[in-house]
């Protein structure tokens, strides 16, 4: 209980209780508003240093495994935009040599006997007389392309099968900078020994949508909790002998029996079974035997692209799972 103050009043030569006053409750009451909040500010901030969840940890266990693949993919990206600038310099300067070569005189006489000016008219004529035959070849080459229009027949099981060809990437990739680890020997993420990588892996953030190949039949959805393995699997049947599968999944949006069309969405990237970092791991098989999955990703890449892809895909590293 409040011990009441008193004070002394000289009318009445008596000491009278002094009354409570609305501020001193007011300074009262935010007093332990702030201790009452500065305590439980004090007991999170103590609850977070000490204590770390589950969820806190395999966070910071990803974010320190994606801080060594951004450098490891940022320099195999230096090195293929070195190549081709390497490429691109070597191509201008053999056109720059075969134009010389064709425009200058002088060099076409050290290779001739004749007087530079009769190679001149010879080399003019031996223009002109190749335009002229990759004139006729061109004609031939149309009227060969007429012939074969109007008596090619193409059936809608025929146009299916092409269409149901796995040449999509399974995530979007317009950088070029998610494809981590190719087809072929690699190393091991866990005992470091060479074995053989059945698929190509991307890498990509958990969550991050994953891409039906081409069009097709889904005849597998397994979910697994193991450490080890596959984790949780989706392979589709593709016709035509061509099968895709997609490992590692976090979600999978989509039923064993279902059709999808190419480019439906059917999951999402994550890190279930023995993975070192969230990733997808695709693979192509042709007749129930594993093939190369770069060889057909080529649809919406130019040529440059694609073989910046390949590129990266030959690099001997290490795989993610």
């Amino acid at each position: 209980m409040r011990q009441l103050k008193y004070r002394y009043n000289p009318a009445t030569c008596r000491y009278e209780p002094v009354p409570v006053q609305g501020r001193t409750v007011l300074g009262i009451a935010l007093s332990y508003i702030c201790l009452t909040c500065g305590l439980f500010v004090g007991l999170l901030f103590l609850h977070s240093t000490l204590f770390t969840t589950e969820t806190e940890k395999k966070l910071t266990h990803e974010n320190s495994i994606l801080k060594v693949h951004h450098k490891e993919l940022s320099r195999e990206l230096q090195t293929v935009r070195a190549s081709l600038h390497g490429l691109k310099q070597t191509e201008e300067t053999v056109f720059e040599k075969l134009a010389g070569n064709l425009t200058n005189p002088q060099l076409l006489n050290q290779f001739s006997y004749t007087p530079a000016q009769q190679e001149v008219t010879n080399f003019k004529k031996q223009v002109t007389e190749t335009q002229t035959e990759s004139a006729n070849l061109l004609n031939k080459a149309r009227y060969t392309n007429f012939i074969l229009a109007n008596n090619l027949n193409f059936t809608k099981e025929s146009i299916d099968l092409l269409a149901n060809i796995p040449s999509l990437q399974p995530v979007e990739n317009t950088e070029l900078t998610k494809l981590a680890s190719g087809y072929g020997e690699r190393m091991h993420p866990f005992h470091g020994a060479n074995y053989f990588h059945q698929g190509v892996d991307f890498v990509a953030p958990r969550g991050t949508p994953v891409y039906a190949s081409a069009s097709g039949t889904v005849n597998l959805v397994l979910f697994s909790d193991l450490q080890m393995g596959k984790g949780n699997i989706i392979e589709i049947d593709h016709g035509n002998g061509y099968k895709t599968r997609y490992h590692h999944l976090d979600k999978i949006s989509v039923k064993q029996g279902q059709k999808v069309s190419k480019g439906n969405e059917i999951g999402t990237v994550g890190m279930t079974g023995g993975a070192v970092s969230p990733h997808l791991h695709f693979e192509v098989l042709k007749d129930n035997k594993h093939v190369n999955p770069v060889d057909y990703l080529f649809e919406g890449l130019t040529s440059t692209q694609y073989a910046a892809l390949k590129l990266l895909a030959k690099q001997k590293n290490q795989a993610l799972d």
